[in-house]
Order: structure tokens, then sequence, then C-alpha cells
């Protein structure tokens, strides 16, 4: 029988009466994974220049060139980024932006999403005080329950006060949130203002700024 017709039927037919050969025909699709063209749409929606940007095949152990060119990539453009016609699904980046700030996402998978959103990088400001002085600071209990309305797994959280500099830690832990599921996101009783990032499986992150954690029993992502 020949080998394309048995690796058609490889599936269907017990492994003790398949040849080597067909066997490995077989498992050819996941192993075409590895040079498929992993080229992607980059979209900016961080709220400031994109500088520079490095994408290189997970396998490869140089960043490679600037990919931007001298302009970069302004807050709001988007940009298809060519990849090596054979270098692969998993990428990783590099990004610069303006000020210096650089941040990386590993092992994204550019074939299963070809579009790659940038949120903000950093957090930056907090409350502002108006012309009356300080603005006021709702008290309360933060905590909610987050729910994934999206089609991929939710595998970062970061819930971090407007008034704070920084995202602090990952709130999920080594959890994650699959599609259609939930869970209970404790914070510590006092500010109800909050800054809120989540990280999907495949690299895409999104922002929601300013939100009353006490005024909401629960938050849902797509």
């Amino acid at each position: 029988m020949p080998l394309a017709l048995l690796a058609l039927l490889a599936p269907l037919l017990p492994a003790s009466v398949l040849p080597a050969s067909a066997m490995a025909q077989a498992g050819a699709p996941d192993e075409r994974r590895e040079e498929l063209d992993g080229s992607f749409n980059l979209t900016n929606r961080s709220g400031r220049l994109i500088e520079r940007l490095y994408a290189s095949p997970i396998r490869t152990r140089q960043w490679g060139e600037n990919r931007l060119g001298a302009e970069g990539l302004a807050a709001g453009g988007e940009l298809a980024i060519r990849m090596p016609p054979t270098g692969g699904c998993r990428t990783d980046l590099r990004l610069v932006f303006e000020g210096g700030l650089t941040e990386e996402r590993r092992d994204i998978d550019t074939c299963l999403d070809r579009d790659v959103v940038i949120g903000t990088p950093a957090r930056t400001g907090g409350l502002r005080a108006g012309a009356d002085g300080p603005a006021a600071v709702a008290q309360g209990n933060p905590s909610f329950a987050l729910v994934n309305d999206g089609s991929r797994a939710i595998r970062e959280l970061y819930a971090s006060p407007t008034s704070s500099n920084d995202w602090g830690e990952d709130r999920l832990g080594r959890d994650t949130v699959p599609p259609g599921g939930r869970m209970t996101i404790r914070l510590p009783e006092g500010a109800c203002a909050y800054d809120l990032r989540v990280v999907w499986a495949n690299g895409r992150a999104e922002e929601r700024r300013g939100l009353n954690l006490c005024e909401t029993d629960e938050l849902s992502f797509r």
C-alpha cells in the first residue's frame, strides 16, 4: 500500500500494523508546525511610541534586526511583521518603547493568532489631584470574580490600585482561568479604584483603568 495512503489511514489503524515510515508521516502535521510561516500583524495600543521591535522564532538565540525602521510604530498604529517562511509558529518578541522601557513576550503562537496587540507596557500616573485638592479615594472591599468569556485561557492577571506605579504580582500565580471559567480574586479591603491587566494564553494583553471594584461583583473579559 502506498505510504501516503497509509499515513491517511494511520489514525484508524492499530500501530502494530503500520510500518515506521507511515507512523512518521502520520505525525508530520505537528512536526510541520516547526516549519510554518509565523508572520503576524502587530497593533500598538500602548498609548506610546514603540521605537524598536525584535521578533525571532523561539529556537533562534539572537533577536536579529529592528523590524520597525527609524520611525517606529506610533500609538494606534498597525504593521505586518514578516517572519522567515519556515521559521515556525512559536515566536519571541522584544519591544522597546519611547523612553527606553523594554518588554518581552515569549513563546507566542503567531500561527494560532495572527493579531498581536500590545497594551500599556508599564504603570504611569495614578489618581490625579484636581483643582480643589487631592482626589477623593473611595474605600471598601474591591474583591471580585474574574470571568473568562473568551476563547483562550487567561494566564495572568494584574490588579493594582490606581495610585500605584507598578502592576505588582500576577494574581493568578500558577493558575489560569480557562474559557468559560471564573475565579475569585481576593484583594485587600481599602481602596476601590483599581487598574487591571489580563494576559491571554497567546500573549495578547488587555487593560482596564480606573475601575471602582467596590461597586461590582464580577468582571468579564473576552
